[in-house]
């Protein structure tokens, strides 16, 4: 049992442990991911946040923060007749929230063009202060790298490093160790499970793990009867009714990954605001590794974004269509099922541009030892978390592969 388990006498939540956490992860062992065999590393601690924003303030940094119309985030509001006015605006002013009034963010909603916008509300301003819809880029910072929640979105419990959900519809229940024999009976797909012990005298270590049943509450997974070991590939991270959907197996669908036009499988996306204040999506699985980036580069004052990061089969296939209509604003695209971004594992970084650039500079030092490489010819933004190669690349001082030149 881990020290979650025994604290809480078997009611599983991650709420007693979050006052020492950081907005993001803290510690996410290296997974192995794309092009090293199936995912065995599990989560130790309940390490993250997807809607990092919450409980934050931040500080406006436009002078002409508008706040946008509830029911048309398109349009400027405007001070209405049970509106309370500030002093010095009138009925029919733009309500504007003022520079440097600090704020916090309740909710977050992004418009057809990825545009971010938040729910600010004053903290401690003057009266007549307007709250609502304002763009993230009014704010200090544009949200930069705050997460805003997963990809699917709707969950019994979503996953906290523990919890999971049967989705192998032959996840077999075994003995224990040494040998994990089965037992002739299986787990129905659809149980929620809970992680209460992992193998480690297998290859890998955590290949077979032990779990119970159990029911939601709340935030927490009340711990049921134990239903014995199974293969950790059985299972899928959190508690959703979705995973035995007929969406969520469309090889074309939102969370569909490809890798060189071979579907590859499913994968949890997290939402995250990129450069710019526009809305990026990252797997669940590079999260942690991201975060371990954009931490060692801040220890030296630069600050690492993302410019594009995953993208779904319906919207590589709108980018190739146009390329290939020769549409305006459409650049070279790959066909659908055979871009770098569509397998989970690509992003395009605030590089801006080759050697002398700081950030550039810093991947090219340190990239490789937190597991990115460069992949694409002609592209210092383009970096791939590729763990196995980038230890191989690291220990000879490289960090991009032979093929790229440029």
């Amino acid at each position: 049992m881990t020290d979650l388990d025994t604290a809480r006498a078997g009611v599983y939540s991650p709420r007693a442990s979050r006052e020492t956490l950081t907005s993001h992860v803290l510690r996410w062992p290296f997974a192995r991911l794309h092009g090293a065999g199936p995912t065995y590393t599990l989560l130790e601690k309940i390490l993250m946040n997807y809607k990092s924003y919450l409980g934050k303030q931040f500080t406006v940094i436009d002078n002409e923060a508008r706040v946008r119309r509830d029911d048309d985030i398109k349009k400027a509001a405007v001070f209405e007749l049970d509106d309370e006015l500030p002093a010095g605006s009138n009925l029919g002013d733009f309500k504007v929230i003022p520079k440097r009034t600090i704020v916090t963010v309740s909710d977050v909603k992004v418009d057809d063009s990825k545009n971010t916008f938040v729910f600010a509300q004053p903290v401690d301003a003057p009266p007549g202060t307007p709250s609502g819809w304002t763009k993230a880029t009014n704010l200090e910072g544009g949200l930069l790298n705050e997460t805003v929640g997963l990809a699917p979105s709707q969950w019994a419990l979503a996953p906290q490093g523990k919890n999971r959900t049967v989705t192998d519809r032959n996840a077999l229940v075994r003995d224990g160790a040494p040998d994990f024999k089965s037992k002739n009976k299986s787990i129905p797909a659809g149980t929620f499970v809970l992680i209460l012990e992992e193998s480690s005298g297998t290859n890998p270590p955590g290949r077979f793990v032990r779990v119970c049943g159990g029911e939601i509450d709340g935030e927490s997974f009340v711990q049921g009867e134990e239903i014995g070991w199974t293969s950790v590939s059985n299972l899928s991270d959190g508690c959703a009714d979705f995973y035995t959907s007929a969406g969520w197996a469309d090889q074309r669908g939102p969370n569909a990954c490809w890798d060189h036009g071979q579907f590859v499988g499913q994968k949890l996306l997290v939402n995250i605001i990129g450069t710019g204040g526009e809305l990026e999506q990252i797997t669940l699985e590079t999260m942690g590794p991201y975060f371990r980036l954009v931490g060692e580069a801040a220890k030296e004052n630069l600050q690492i974004g993302i410019e594009s990061a995953f993208r779904t089969f319906a919207k590589q296939k709108q980018l190739f269509d146009g390329f290939r209509a020769k549409k305006p604003g459409f650049n070279l695209a790959a066909a659908p099922g055979r871009s770098n971004h569509q397998h989970g594992q690509a992003f395009d970084l605030n590089t801006r541009g080759f050697d002398g650039n700081p950030v550039y500079d810093w991947l090219k030092r340190n990239g490789a030892r937190l597991g990115f490489v460069r992949t694409v010819n002609k592209e210092h933004w383009h970096w791939e978390y590729l763990p196995v190669e980038a230890v191989q690349l690291a220990k000879r001082g490289k960090f991009k592969r032979a093929n790229v030149a440029v």
